[in-house]
This record gives structure tokens, C-alpha cells and sequence, in this order.
């Protein structure tokens, strides 16, 4: 019988060692065929599957063999009992008692035979289990990562949940790779067109240098040739030099007469014009003359008139004397002839004096134009002698130009020499200066290729750059699974560099040249005490460990962390800032310590003005960092167009802040620049947790968050948010201390003995299947399943919208109105990033940067093509219960710790979803934290929590509390 059940066990073992070198086997090849991912998850499944059914099955075999051949041993002693019975009365006794024994053993024998019997279901049942797992196992080694098990509470095994979390990293971790991947196909693709480039320029240079060479040695001919022209044209200049010198003279001379002619002739032009005008003074004197005249013969006509008439006056009065002495009358009628002789004598006496006048100005003007004539004749006698002296100077013009005419001869003829020489040297030179052109021009293509090199070479430096950025943000991921330096059966070389302690900190500067951190890549070389890969440190070179001095030892805690909040609003930014900070200082029991601030700014107030008025509370040794806001809150209050101000204090939290500038031409410089002065570590302060604000209209918040967690290492939590201007959408501006700077990143780095708590949710559920971006330009998303994005945007929402009975006219949306925004901010998009994540497996993604129907969506971050979507939906009460989870979780994670206050990124989105139910959610979060906070609606949030790749998230919160 236990020969029997001996068989059956070893068989039960020998089939479960064949069952998990199976697996194993299936595992290798899976492994070989699938790279990367097939060797991740078969290893993982080897070690789930083979060490839980082995363990399981084997123990349980063992225990029956144990149990049987406990059962033989007791069988043989009682026939070595029974052997050594002598005497025969006790013979019955030793029957009976093994008759028992038998009896006993056969009911021992049937119960492990149902034991073995429920073993082989349990096995079977086990095995089922290992080929479902097989199953799965090939399914993901063949790429399948999306697949899971069912889990079953009747399973003899529970590995479906163990093996579902582990594929739900994996697959996160697998996406991620791809996405690098990609940026590394990107890189070395860009890397290798600029290496192209190098060398085609360099071809093209070496062309052109020969080229050029060549031309050189033909100028240097032909400048000889030139040269010995040039000799024979000095010869003839010389000639031409001593006629033309002569030629000069007669020049001068000519101008000199030529001068004196011109003078005489001037002269005389004025006499002419002096003659002309005395001339016309003349005929005007005569012309006045003759009106004179005119009038005198008038005068004269009219006395002719007066005589004839006097006559006739004469005869009548000699008639009426002649009646008047023949009839007797009294002579009436000759003294009316009388009296019309007076009267016509007093005209002709007015008549008379008319003319004497009339005469006398005859005189005068008679008198004036004899005059007139006289100056006329003495001038024209006068210029007449200079006409002659003009004459004079034109003949010996005439003959200077005589002289002169001999003297160009010959010149001319030295000229005609001269002539043939300079055909020659400019054809020299014409020949020179076509290979000169063709020179400059090849100097010019040189310089252009030298130029188109030198980008080239600063583009593959770039790349190269990136891409060992890229390479070791890889590393800093996969170090994140911790795997044993020395592997069973493997040999391995002993390490190059020394083991650094986690505790050498007085040494860390003098050890950093063989176990330091990689100033670009930010890696660390060496290995801990543990044989662990020693934690990432911070990205910015070999800096020693930071001694904070604030505290003696650990017994002596100093000031626990105190954290106190104010908001104001205002007119005058100083004011604002002042009131406050000094509100914030009003709730810290510190003597007027402050150590750190945080700052939310309204667009409405001057930057720099606020920023002196907090300075003006809380000194000149605080820290201060912030960012101008789409809108603040506070435990208290949810407001727009204010200041918030956060103040702390701490002995058990230290502070370190750094600002980048230039964000858009890099992000990785401007991290870096943020985060060089920061230590790799403060003693006594192990926990480290960072506060990352950037300029919100960049469009590189994704790119920010990977680059600051590569910087400072995956240990390291980082919280914050995309800069707003009160949807604006013109300018964001961060703030460091005194600086205010807009295209730009603020880290402040927190070192706590405490680990800080960090939490995240958005209440986002998707409403439709994958949409995949089949066409993008940067954050601009133009297609999505190969339709214009907008409309299969609207694909989804508008029968969603009618399902529940809500119409909308999406044809009568018109741009930039209101109705489209809210529609875009209610019906977001998601990007999934698998499950178990600590945003519930998507990162929100606001389709809403500008508000148009065109086609085309455009996003605050870039969306690459290839991308899958998922149109995303909360309703409003689902918004203000996601903002009351964030806080319950951010508590709950901070265990039995005390929280002295918190920091909350909140959305600008979800204050357009909620309107003025945001301060619902507000107080949400009020209820849950109980504690004094500071909030700022962003442009986008940052999350990125220890051990989990998060990043850049719309219409989320996002929680930081800080540890008492």
C-alpha cells in the first residue's frame, strides 16, 4: 500500500515539475520572440506561477507520503512484534491487537486515499489554472498586454489579481517605453538626417575649395600678364601726363579770359536790361504824352463849339438890336443873348485854364522823357565799350582753344596706345574678374554650406543631446524595478565603482567623481549599500549634500510646520499684496518667521507691485514663488480677480526655489537652469517632494513635468500647475522672488523629514470607444479615425446630449461664443493610460484652446499622431464630488501624521463646467482637509506621484498637504 501511494505522490511531483519547466520553456520563447515586454511578463509569471503551485501542490503531496509512511513503519513494528511473540498466550492478544491495527490502518488508508483523490481534483484544478495562466502568458508575450484573468474565489489559487495588478504596471510601464521609444526613433531619425546633411556640406566644400583653387592659380597667370600691361600703360600716361600738363595752361588761361568775357558780357546783358527798362519808362512817358495831347484837342473842339455858338449869340444880339432900334422896345432880347455869351465865356475861360494845365504837365513830362532819352544814349554808349571788350576775350578764346585743340591731338594719339594697353588689361581683368565672381560665389556656397553645417552639427548636437536624455529618463524608469545585482547562476564582474552609503553625506562631494550624479543625464553611477542601483539624486552635477542647520539633532524637532493662508482684493497691486500676506502672517505663531510663500496672482493687478507689497510683510529672507491665475481660492473663500497668499514656517520642512527662462526654445535647458542651484540631498530630510509652475500658454506643461521628475529623480512628488491670465489667452507670467517672467518655469524643491502627501482625481468617465489621431500638428489635432476632429468629436456628443434630452443645434454654434467653450469643457477627451493609475487610468485633455467649428481641435499640450481618445464626461455633481475625493484621499494617505496645510491646483475648465457651484467645490475640499489651504484655477495641473507616471492633466485636482 504505501509502495501504491508512494507511486501516486512521486508521480503528483513529477507532473508539476513537468508542468512548470513547461511554462518555463513557453516563457523563453515568448520571451526571445516578444523582446522586451514577453520578457518582463514571462519572467514575472514564472516566479507567481511556478512558486505558487509548487508550493501548494508539493506540500500537500508531501504530507500524504509523510502521513504513509508513517503508517508503514507502524505496520512493520507491529510484525516485528509479532515475530518476537514466544509464548503462545499471548498470541490472541497480538492477533486481536493487529486485526486493529488493520482495521485501523484500511479506515487510514481509505481517508488518504480521499485525501490523494481531492489532491488530484485540486491539482487538476490547478493545473487548469496553470494552463489558463499559460494561456495568458502567451497571449502577452504575443503582445496581447490588454489581457487579464478572471478572478475566481473558488480558484485553489488566487494569482488572477496578483497577475492583473502586475500586467496593469506593466502595460503603463510598456506605454510609456513605446512613447519613448518613439522620441528616441524620432531623435536618431533627426540625429542621422543631420549627419546627412554634414555630409553632403562637407562634399559640397570640398568641391567648392578645389574649385576655388583652381581659380586662384588662372588669376595668378593672368594678374602676370596685367602686370607687364600695366608697364607699358605707365609709360603712355607719363607722355599724356606731361600734354596734359600743357593742355592745363592753356586751360587756365582760356578760363581766366573765359571768366573775364563772361564778365564783360554780364555787364553789358545789364546795360541791355538797365537800356530796356529806361526804354520803357520813355514809351510810357511818350504814350502819357499823347493821352495829353488827346485831351488838349477836346478842349479845343469844345472852345470851337463855344465860338460857333458864340457867333450865332452874336448875331441874334445884333438882330434884337436891330428890332429893338426899329420898333422902340426896351432891348430884352439882347440881354438874354448878352447873358448866354457871358455864360459861354465862362466856359471858354474854364476851357483855357484846362488847357494851361494840360500844358503845363506836357512840359514836364516833355522834359522828363528828353531826360529818360539822354540816360538811354549814355548808357548805350557805355555798354557798347563792354560789348567790345566781350568781343576781345572771344577771340583769344578762339585762340586758347586753338592751342588747346594741338594739345588734345596729342594727347589723343598717346590715347589710341593707351587705349590698345587698357583693351588688353581689361581684358585681363574681365578675365580675372569672372573667376573672381565665380570664386565669390563658390566662397558663398562655402559659407552656406559651412552655415547649413554648423546647423546641422547643432542640430545633431541637440538630438544627441535629447536623445541621452531620453536614455536616461529609461534608466531612472526602469530603475524603478528593483531587481538583485547578482542573479543565481549567472557570473557577474565585481563593480567598478565603490558602494556609496546612504548615510556618507560628509563624503558625498570627495565620492561623487566615482559614484556622483552624470551632470546631463542626472543618474547616478554608483551602487548603494544594499547592492540596490543607488536612488536617483538631483539632475544638476556633482553637488554635496546639503546640511540644514536649522535643527541639532532629531530629538530636538524645533518649530513644527506651520502653514496660515490670506486673500485680498483691491485697486493698488502693492496694497493687495500687503493685506494679504499680512492676513497669511496673521495665522503663523512664529515671531514673524516665514520661510516660504506661495502666491496666485489675478491678471488684474501689477505683478511686480503685489510681490514689494507681500515683501514688505514677510521680509527679504522668504522664499516667494508663484504664478498669475484664471481665479483663487482659499479655505475660506472663492474668488476672482484677488492675491492668495500661503505662508510657512518649519523646522521640519526646508525650502530651495529656482527659475528657467526661454521654456519654449527648451525645455529640458530650462529645467535645468530652474533646478541647477538645488542639492542632490539634505541631511536629515530624507522625504523630497517639488512645486513646479509654468508659463500656461507654452504648450509644453507634458514636457515639464517629464523633465523636472528626470531632473530630480522618481523619488521626488512634484505638484503645480499651467500659469493663467483669466482666459485671456495673451500672456502668463510665473514668479521667483523678485522675478516676474512670462515663457518660463518655477521649481521650488520642499526636503521634509515627513514624506509630504500627494493626490489627484478628476471624475472624468469616458462616454465613446478609442478615437485614434490619424492627423496632428503639434497640439492641433486635425483628424481623428481619418475624419476632420471636430466632427467626430461631435459624433459622440451630440447623440449623447439627445439621448438625455438635451438639444443642441451644433450647425447654429457659432465661434468663439460661449455655448461651444462650455460644450468642449463639458465633453473633454481622455488619454488612457491603464489601470491602477493614480488618475483613474486618464490623463484629460481640453480640446477647447480655440473655439471654432472649422475641423480642426486644438489642445494646451501636443497630442502626436497615433494617440488614442476617449471623449470624456462628468457631470457637475460628479465634478464637486471628484474635488471632495482628491482631499478625503490626500488625508487618508497622510496615515496618522498631522497636516498643517496644502496647496490645491484646480482647474479653469472646471470653473466654466461648474460656474458658481465652483466654491461647492471649493468647500468640498474645506470639509475634508480642515486645515488652512490655497488654491489657484490653472491651465493645466501637474502630478506626478511617487512610483506612478502621471503628468499633465485639464479639469483635474490635484492636492499637496504639508506635514506638520
Amino acid at each position: 500500500m504505501s509502495v501504491v501511494h508512494g507511486s501516486s505522490a512521486a508521480e503528483t511531483s513529477v507532473r508539476t515539475g513537468i508542468l512548470s519547466a513547461g511554462i518555463a520553456a513557453v516563457v523563453i520563447v515568448a520571451g526571445w520572440v516578444a523582446g522586451l515586454a514577453g520578457l518582463l511578463a514571462g519572467g514575472a509569471l514564472i516566479v507567481v506561477a511556478g512558486t505558487v503551485t509548487g508550493y501548494h501542490a508539493g506540500n500537500r503531496v508531501d504530507e500524504t507520503v509523510d502521513r504513509l509512511q508513517t503508517e508503514v513503519q507502524s505496520v512493520e513494528a507491529d510484525d516485528d512484534a509479532f515475530e518476537s511473540v514466544t509464548d503462545l498466550e499471548d498470541v490472541a492478544d497480538v492477533v486481536g491487537s493487529t486485526v486493529q491495527d488493520n482495521r485501523r490502518l484500511r479506515e487510514r488508508t481509505r481517508e488518504l486515499e480521499e485525501t490523494v483523490d481531492r489532491l488530484e481534483g485540486r491539482n487538476e484544478r490547478i493545473e487548469a489554472q496553470a494552463a489558463e495562466l499559460e494561456e495568458a502568458m502567451q497571449l502577452c508575450a504575443a503582445g496581447r498586454l490588454a489581457h487579464r484573468l478572471e478572478p475566481d474565489e473558488e480558484a485553489p489559487l488566487s494569482v488572477a489579481d496578483e497577475f492583473n495588478a502586475m500586467m496593469d504596471e506593466l502595460e503603463g510601464t510598456i506605454r510609456h517605453l513605446k512613447n519613448f521609444v518613439t522620441l528616441v526613433v524620432t531623435s536618431s531619425d533627426e540625429l542621422m538626417a543631420g549627419v546627412e546633411q554634414v555630409t553632403t556640406a562637407s562634399t559640397e566644400i570640398s568641391d567648392d575649395v578645389q574649385q576655388i583653387a583652381d581659380g586662384a592659380s588662372v588669376q595668378s597667370q593672368r594678374l602676370d600678364a596685367a602686370t607687364a600691361e600695366m608697364g607699358v600703360l605707365s609709360s603712355n600716361i607719363e607722355e599724356i601726363a606731361s600734354h596734359s600738363e600743357r593742355v592745363a595752361t592753356l586751360s587756365a588761361e582760356t578760363v581766366r579770359t573765359g571768366r573775364d568775357g563772361k564778365q564783360a558780357a554780364k555787364t553789358a546783358i545789364d546795360g541791355l536790361e538797365e537800356i530796356e527798362a529806361g526804354s520803357a519808362e520813355a514809351v510810357e512817358a511818350i504814350e502819357r504824352l499823347r493821352a495829353d495831347v488827346d485831351e488838349i484837342d477836346e478842349l479845343v473842339e469844345m472852345i470851337a463849339e463855344i465860338a460857333h455858338q458864340t457867333n450865332m449869340l452874336a448875331l441874334n444880339a445884333n438882330i434884337e438890336a436891330s428890332r429893338g432900334a426899329s420898333q422902340g422896345g426896351d432891348g430884352e432880347g439882347f440881354g438874354v443873348v448878352a447873358s448866354e455869351i457871358k455864360s459861354l465865356s465862362g466856359e471858354v475861360q474854364s476851357a483855357a485854364e484846362a488847357i494851361e494845365t494840360r500844358l503845363d504837365r506836357i512840359q514836364t513830362r516833355t522834359e522828363e522823357t528828353t531826360e529818360t532819352v539822354t540816360e538811354t544814349e549814355t548808357m548805350i554808349a557805355a555798354h557798347t565799350d563792354a560789348v567790345d571788350r566781350a568781343l576781345t576775350a572771344l577771340e583769344e578764346i578762339a585762340e586758347y582753344a586753338e592751342q588747346t585743340n594741338d594739345g588734345v591731338q596729342e594727347i589723343h594719339a598717346a590715347t589710341d596706345q593707351q587705349a590698345q594697353s587698357t583693351q588688353q588689361v581689361v581684358a585681363l581683368v574681365d578675365e580675372t574678374a569672372t573667376i573672381g565672381d565665380r570664386t565669390s560665389s563658390l566662397s558663398e556656397n562655402v559659407a552656406a554650406s559651412a552655415e547649413e553645417q554648423a546647423s546641422a552639427l547643432s542640430t545633431v548636437s541637440e538630438r544627441a543631446a535629447e536623445l541621452s536624455e531620453n536614455a536616461a529618463w529609461l534608466r531612472d524608469t526602469l530603475d524603478m524595478y528593483k531587481a538583485r545585482r547578482d542573479v543565481p547562476g549567472q557570473d557577474h564582474p565585481p563593480a567598478a565603482s565603490a558602494s556609496v552609503s546612504a548615510s556618507a553625506t560628509a563624503d558625498r562631494s570627495s565620492s561623487s567623481a566615482t559614484g556622483g550624479v552624470d551632470a546631463t543625464t542626472g543618474v547616478g553611477s554608483g551602487e548603494s549599500a544594499t547592492g540596490e542601483p543607488a536612488e536617483p539624486a538631483s539632475g544638476h552635477g556633482k553637488q554635496p549634500t546639503f546640511e540644514f542647520g536649522g535643527v541639532d539633532d532629531e530629538d530636538d524637532a524645533g518649530l513644527s510646520t506651520q502653514f496660515a493662508s490670506g486673500s485680498a482684493v483691491g485697486d493698488d497691486g502693492f496694497e493687495v499684496g500687503k493685506r494679504a500676506a499680512t492676513r497669511a502672517a496673521a495665522g503663523l505663531e512664529t515671531d514673524g518667521r516665514v520661510d516660504f510663500g506661495q502666491v496666485f496672482c489675478s491678471p488684474a493687478y501689477d505683478y511686480e507691485a503685489v510681490l514689494e507689497g507681500i515683501r514688505s510683510v514677510v521680509g527679504e529672507e522668504t522664499d516667494l514663488i508663484g504664478s498669475s491665475s484664471s481665479g483663487e481660492f482659499t479655505e475660506e473663500t472663492s474668488t476672482d480677480g484677488s492675491v492668495t497668499v500661503a505662508l510657512v514656517a518649519s523646522d521640519t520642512v526646508c525650502f530651495f526655489t529656482g527659475i528657467g527662462t526661454d521654456l519654449s526654445d527648451g525645455v529640458a535647458a530650462a529645467v535645468n537652469e530652474a533646478v541647477d542651484s538645488f542639492p542632490a540631498s539634505v541631511e536629515g530630510y530624507p522625504h523630497r517632494s517639488a512645486i513646479v509652475l509654468h508659463d500656461g500658454l507654452a504648450g509644453v506643461g507634458d514636457q515639464v513635468a517629464v523633465a523636472t521628475q528626470r531632473n530630480l529623480g522618481h523619488d521626488v512628488s512634484l505638484v503645480g500647475g499651467s500659469a493663467g491670465d483669466d482666459l485671456a489667452m495673451e500672456a502668463t507670467h510665473v514668479f521667483c522672488n523678485e522675478t516676474v517672467a512670462t515663457d518660463a518655469v518655477v521649481v521650488g524643491l520642499l526636503a521634509s523629514k515627513t514624506p509630504t502627501t500627494v493626490s489627484v482625481d478628476h471624475g472624468h468617465a469616458p462616454i465613446s470607444e478609442p478615437l485614434t489621431v490619424t492627423r496632428s500638428d503639434g497640439g492641433r489635432v486635425l483628424e481623428l479615425d481619418g475624419k476632420p476632429a471636430f466632427e467626430a468629436w461631435r459624433a459622440v456628443v451630440e447623440p449623447y446630449l439627445t439621448e438625455r434630452g438635451r438639444n443642441v443645434d451644433f450647425d447654429a454654434l457659432e465661434d468663439d461664443s460661449r455655448e461651444l467653450l462650455d460644450l468642449l469643457t463639458e465633453f473633454e477627451f481622455g488619454i488612457e493610460e491603464g489601470r491602477g493609475a493614480s488618475d483613474d487610468g486618464y490623463k484629460i485633455r481640453w480640446p477647447g484652446l480655440s473655439l471654432t467649428t472649422a475641423g480642426h481641435l486644438d489642445f494646451p499640450v501636443g497630442v502626436p499622431e497615433g494617440t488614442e481618445l476617449r471623449v470624456m464626461h462628468s457631470p457637475k455633481p460628479e465634478q464637486i464630488e471628484s474635488a471632495r475625493n482628491t482631499a478625503r484621499e490626500a488625508v487618508a494617505n497622510t496615515g496618522q501624521t498631522g497636516i498643517a496645510g496644502g496647496f490645491v491646483y484646480d482647474c479653469a475648465c472646471r470653473s466654466i463646467i461648474l460656474e458658481d457651484s465652483f466654491g461647492e467645490a471649493v468647500d468640498a475640499m474645506a470639509d475634508e482637509l480642515e486645515v488652512p489651504f490655497t488654491g489657484i484655477e490653472t491651465y493645466g495641473e501637474l502630478c506626478m506621484e511617487r512610483g506612478q507616471l502621471s503628468g499633465y492633466h485639464n479639469t483635474t485636482s490635484v492636492v499637496m498637504l504639508l506635514p506638520e
